[in-house]
């Protein structure tokens, strides 16, 4: 993995060869932007919330103890207990050892055992309120669930911002594609001024036509100015999610490659029909969050009703009384007022009826989206397909205006004119394709099959 890196990046820093590929920009987002990073570092920071929210449902131990020292009653007390509030049904299971020693009063007798001591364990049940849900089962499902959207963020931020990247991308193949046709046609007419400036000064011309070649020179070279503009305002941005080995910013040069050029396309549109977007899957799982609070509310509006049950036994074979004992109880509160629990409820039930309403426009908004994007790149292909025959038209009547204007059939201006609208409809067929790459990509975005 190493090697490979070093050799992209030995690769994306020459100059003689930089022929940078969709590929090569996906891996340098993939793994260097900083948004990216973020959303990773959030999902990490996710996974420990989870974490500490199972702590709830760790084993607690508990140590007790009491010496009491006066004329009648000396006696010691030590007690300890292990703890455990379970996930399953609100249970809460204990256990331990307790030894009492010394003179108790006999308001204080359960405090006394025998010489070993008494070990004991019990459960305590509930059966209304916390049966179902609790706080601690509640809190644990959302950070789950946002654990889950935290990983859904990464996936959607990955797509965001390679679509971002691709999209400045083919802008630059584009825009170093128009610097070359600008260039070729700013020099035909600069070569052709030497030519005229010869042919004037041999009389063989009249000076008004230098002048009309000058206007067109001058015309190419303005495009031209406009043109380094453009594509220097698109290598500074695409320098963002381009990045080096050590996550800098990369300028890429201001020209690529003949061989760097937009694909033709060929075939069906590769693109899924399957709208499976992460911005679906996270107000899905919000639905499931706000729900599970809602049920946490409906449980708390429940009076509470606990079962506890509790065996104990004397470890000395001389215990005093029965060594054995079996203890059963019944815990029971009614809250008079509960005001809170059934404001929640109320609200949590239309806020769930909201997220609903939300989640149905994005999904239409997503299929519409992608249908017309689908459509519209479907449309490009056929104008590049167009444009591509109207581009081998245009050559040929450049090079026959040429002709008649060497002959003396034609004019300066109508040359001018053949050449510029040769470059014209190559920047429009141009621009087809990266119209029909940027739909596609789009496309792609709402389908979420861009990686």
């Amino acid at each position: 993995m190493k090697m490979k890196l070093i050799l992209f990046f030995i690769f994306i820093y020459s100059s003689l060869s930089f022929a940078l590929t969709e590929k090569q920009v996906i891996d340098s987002v993939l793994l260097h932007f900083p948004l990216i990073e973020e959303a990773n570092l959030k999902f990490q920071a996710s996974s420990g919330e989870l974490t500490a929210s199972e702590g709830a449902f760790d084993h607690k131990l508990i140590f007790k103890s009491r010496s009491r020292i006066e004329n009648q009653y000396d006696n010691q007390y030590f007690e300890t207990t292990i703890e455990r509030q379970t996930a399953l049904k609100g249970i809460n299971l204990l256990a331990g050892h307790r030894q009492g020693a010394g003179n108790f009063p006999l308001y204080d007798g359960k405090y006394k055992t025998s010489s070993g001591g008494e070990i004991f364990a019990g459960l305590s049940v509930p059966v209304l309120r916390n049966f179902q849900t609790d706080e601690f089962r509640t809190n644990l499902k959302i950070k789950q669930i946002e654990n889950k959207q935290a990983s859904e963020q990464l996936k959607l931020k990955k797509i965001i911002y390679v679509h971002k990247a691709l999209s400045l991308y083919y802008k630059w193949v584009l825009e170093t594609q128009k610097l070359k046709i600008n260039k070729e046609n700013y020099e035909l007419a600069k070569n052709r001024q030497e030519m005229i400036l010869k042919r004037v000064r041999a009389g063989d011309l009249e000076k008004i036509k230098l002048t009309d070649n000058m206007r067109a020179m001058e015309r190419r070279e303005g495009d031209l100015i406009k043109n380094e503009v453009d594509i220097n305002k698109i290598r500074t941005e695409l320098s963002l999610y381009v990045r080096d080995q050590k996550g800098n910013p990369m300028l890429l040069p201001s020209e690529a490659m003949p061989e760097l050029i937009l694909k033709t396309p060929e075939g069906p549109l590769p693109v899924s029909s399957t709208i499976n977007n992460p911005r679906l899957e996270i107000l899905r799982l919000e639905k499931e969050k706000l729900n599970a609070e809602l049920a946490f509310f409906d449980q708390s509006k429940l009076p509470g009703l606990n079962l506890e049950l509790i065996g104990a036994k004397e470890l000395s074979p001389n215990a005093a009384y029965d060594p054995e004992s079996l203890q059963f109880g019944v815990k029971f509160d009614l809250p008079l007022e509960n005001r809170k629990a059934e404001g929640k409820s109320v609200a949590f039930v239309y806020k769930v009826k909201a997220l609903e309403r939300e989640t149905d426009y994005v999904q239409q908004q997503l299929q519409q989206q992608f249908d017309f994007f689908v459509n519209a790149s479907s449309q490009s292909k056929d104008r590049w397909e167009v444009t591509s025959r109207e581009f081998e038209n245009s050559k040929k009547m450049a090079v026959a205006e040429k002709s008649r204007w060497a002959q003396g059939a034609s004019d300066l201006f109508m040359v001018n004119l053949r050449e510029s609208d040769v470059a014209d409809v190559d920047i429009r067929r141009w621009s087809a394709l990266y119209e029909y790459h940027q739909y596609l990509l789009d496309a792609k975005l709402f389908s979420a099959s861009i990686l």
